[in-house]
């Protein structure tokens, strides 16, 4: 039994093929550079591979080069789980520093303020919960729709 996934938008950053699939070859696709709004005057860029969409989640790989800094942000519409895949990270969330290293996880509470600042290069899996749903219009909204042309 399979399950649809009703997804009709582009999704930034992920390519157009693999929208609303239950299984996508995410091994065969390109990773694209943004910078994320909270991002535009500072170091913060990522290289993003969306892997999967659904209209409350949306699952990314994102690496950063060593230096890269994000100013402090909040992200009122949704909460974040990401695993250190490769690299180190200063990473404060709320009243809380600490170094996020390789197989390390963390979570970016709904509203809850947050900054990272890229010690190694890293490269990490992260997990955008969207509770009221809207997840890739919410999506496209942070991260704009500057990798759309870029995947063909």
């Amino acid at each position: 039994m399979s399950e649809s996934v009703s997804i009709d938008a582009a999704v930034a950053f992920m390519h157009p093929e693999d929208v609303a699939k239950l299984f996508v070859p995410s091994s065969r696709r390109e990773a694209v550079t943004l910078v994320p709004e909270y991002s535009r005057d500072e170091d913060g860029v990522d290289t993003v591979k969306v892997l999967m969409a659904t209209p409350q989640m949306i699952v990314f790989e994102a690496s950063r080069p060593k230096g890269a800094v994000d100013r402090m942000h909040v992200h009122p519409d949704h909460e974040s789980i990401g695993y250190q895949k490769k690299g180190r990270v200063r990473m404060t969330i709320g009243q809380e520093t600490r170094i996020v290293e390789e197989g390390d996880s963390y979570r970016h509470p709904l509203g809850v303020a947050h900054q990272h600042e890229v010690l190694e290069d890293s490269v990490r899996i992260e997990i955008k919960y969207y509770p009221e749903g809207n997840a890739v219009e919410s999506w496209n909204a942070l991260v704009g729709r500057l990798g759309e042309a870029k995947q063909d």
